[in-house]
């Protein structure tokens, strides 16, 4: 059986485990099963979770299938439960589609007569199903605050958004996240310190927010800072650069931004992911083993490979070689592990095969 997290390399005199490295990735594949070479990588890797996209799922049973033989397969041979994803925002970002509860978007929640009710009745209702069907982490809430709603084409956010106002979002956030919990469901909020102050996709290239600290602090981060108070257990950083905080490097690249502003201003412990690093914003700008590289000296803990998981090697062996020669010093390593050993213990029962036939019945008492 392979090292768990918790048998880390010492400071000195000790051969680093590259298997504990790659603990330090989470990634996407393709295909709707776990086939030989899925796990042949997996073993390889040691990763901490799998993303599943529309790509992997055809309908529940399929794809409770997959996550229980990829739960299953972390049970016997590699150093612990996955960390199995999803996006399932409601509105146009959700994966699992019917006969799994379609919501609204985030802004007509927000905008409902109850919108508590209507936020918390999305959390508990998804959470309840992305368990039956395998998952543990969902990439909720959205926490950005979008452009003027005189101007709504000024946000690439848009509708993803709950509302137009910090402290809305911040309530409305709060529910999410306390529900997702409750059921056994990782909250992951998203994109710090804030994408919703640009037009740009991220996904095609890297947009600028020519925002001060002080502007951000007033508006994008105050949703932020009311997750951290709640210690959410996940925090997602976006690839946007803001030139006047950091001229040099996009948000997830930065330490100024993540370790400066989230670890410690707000004081934030939990676990920090980029976003996707197959994104074009960071991938046509650095190689895989720079944004790796980057990423984690900037403060991440986990990094995300959603299309090409190969990169996830290469990063691997970058990070490897800067832990060895003391470029990156071995206590970050003990750091991320310390906080990616603790969520998955916090949430072990979410971490073990889920049951086919519940889902089953769970959908046929529903249609009943």
């Amino acid at each position: 059986m392979p090292s768990g997290c918790g048998n880390l390399a010492r400071e000195t005199g000790a051969q680093m485990d590259l298997r504990e490295v790659g603990h330090l990735f989470l990634i996407g594949f393709r295909g709707t099963e776990l086939t030989p070479e899925l796990r042949e990588f997996l073993d390889e890797l040691n990763p901490s979770g799998v993303v599943l996209f529309a790509r992997n799922i055809e309908d529940p049973v399929q794809v409770a299938k997959l996550n229980h033989d990829l739960q299953f397969h972390a049970s016997k041979t590699l150093s612990q439960g996955l960390f199995i994803a999803v996006d399932q925002e409601g509105g146009r970002v959700r994966r699992l589609r019917e006969p799994f509860t379609p919501f609204p978007p985030a802004m007509e929640l927000a905008l409902s007569a109850n919108p508590d009710e209507a936020v918390r009745q999305f959390g508990l209702v998804t959470a309840r199903e992305i368990r039956l069907a395998g998952f543990n982490l969902d990439f909720v809430p959205v926490l950005d605050v979008p452009a003027d709603p005189d101007h709504p084409l000024d946000s690439v956010i848009g509708d993803r958004a709950y509302g137009y106002e910090s402290d809305l979002i911040a309530r409305l956030g709060r529910i999410v996240i306390e529900t997702m919990r409750s059921r056994g469901v990782i909250p992951c909020c998203k994109h710090f310190p804030g994408h919703g102050g640009t037009a740009l996709d991220s996904h095609t290239d890297l947009p600028v927010d020519r925002r001060d600290f002080l502007s951000l602090e007033q508006s994008d981060l105050v949703p932020f800072q009311e997750a951290a108070r709640m210690n959410i257990e996940m925090t997602m950083t976006a690839h946007v650069l803001y030139p006047l905080i950091d001229p040099n490097f996009p948000a997830t690249l930065s330490r100024p931004v993540v370790d400066g502003i989230l670890r410690q201003r707000m004081a934030y412990d939990g676990v920090v992911i980029t976003d996707d690093m197959d994104m074009a914003a960071v991938s046509e700008r650095y190689s895989p083993e720079e944004c790796c590289f980057r990423a984690f000296s900037a403060g991440a803990d986990l990094l995300l490979f959603c299309n090409d998981p190969s990169k996830a090697l290469s990063g691997r062996g970058k990070l490897f070689e800067a832990f060895k020669s003391g470029e990156i010093p071995a206590h970050r390593l003990h750091e991320s592990l310390r906080r990616i050993r603790q969520l998955k213990t916090r949430f072990a029962a979410s971490m073990t095969p889920c049951h086919e036939q519940a889902l089953r019945d769970y959908f046929k008492s529903r249609n009943a």
